[in-house]
């Protein structure tokens, strides 16, 4: 009984030896994290002088669809003539939070790594998701300040489509107003049919289930498609990548 009692005495002491180091390393993560917002949210607003500060002067950045680009002002310049050079296309980066990890290391270094995806906004549409790609960032502390010193992007390509949790429920009555026979000068004949508490949209290249997000728009449960219908359900309107990509009227409503 005496051995548990040292035992446990032996695990408290160690545990408050290490309680100053834990501290210090959630203080450093969450001065990296505060760091690590404000570059993004600069880089979403394209604030060039808010995102500048946070990179080292010979910070590099490594893309694998771009290659190097090297120094604080390449980064600056190559941001400001590329995803903010087009005032009609808007891109917004987001992390996908579970995915990112801070790992400490020696000399006054931090590497954080992740997720992210970009959504853009194109004018006239809506803004979609548009892919993802793994990062790592090498963070150094230079002046008390924590700065990007290397950073990677890599591994780009489509994101996986997560649509929506249904969150309102029409009664069959009024899932049956949306129901018939549409023509698509694209697509020819679009059968709506209700299926349960949702619809059915059958194409001759697609078959998905469909949501509704309103009253009148809905989105499809297997893959990005969003569809909205007008004129008391006589047209119906595709929506992909954040515009109408097809156009279909209604010929036929659904049998009783």
């Amino acid at each position: 009984m005496a051995g548990r009692y040292v035992l446990i005495t032996l695990w408290i002491v160690a545990l408050f030896m290490q309680s100053p180091l834990l501290a210090e390393e959630s203080a450093v993560d969450a001065r990296i994290k505060a760091a690590d917002e404000t570059y993004w949210r600069a880089y979403n607003a394209c604030d060039l002088k808010a995102m500048a500060p946070l990179l080292t002067q010979d910070v590099e950045f490594y893309h694998d669809k771009s290659g190097l680009t090297a120094t604080r002002t390449g980064v600056v310049d190559s941001i400001e003539h590329g995803i903010c050079g087009d005032s009609a296309r808007k891109i917004r980066r987001e992390e996908v939070p579970e995915s990112v990890h801070f790992h400490a290391m020696a000399g006054g270094y931090e590497i954080e790594t992740g997720m992210h995806r970009f959504y853009v906004t194109e004018t006239g549409k809506r803004e979609y998701l548009d892919g993802q790609a793994a990062f790592t960032i090498l963070w150094k502390q230079v002046g008390g300040m924590w700065q990007m010193h290397r950073i990677l992007s890599y591994d780009h390509g489509p994101a996986p489509y997560q649509p929506p949790r249904p969150s309102l429920t029409l009664s069959p009555k009024e899932l049956s107003a949306f129901a018939g026979r549409y023509v698509s000068p694209r697509d020819g004949d679009i059968v709506v049919s209700v299926e349960g508490s949702h619809l059915r949209l059958k194409a001759s290249h697609v078959s998905v289930s469909l949501y509704p997000s309103s009253g009148t728009h809905f989105f499809a449960l297997e893959r990005d498609l969003q569809f909205e219908f007008t004129g008391n359900a006589t047209t119906l309107t595709v929506i992909e990548k954040g515009g109408p990509v097809a156009v279909a009227t209604k010929v036929l409503d659904a049998s009783p």
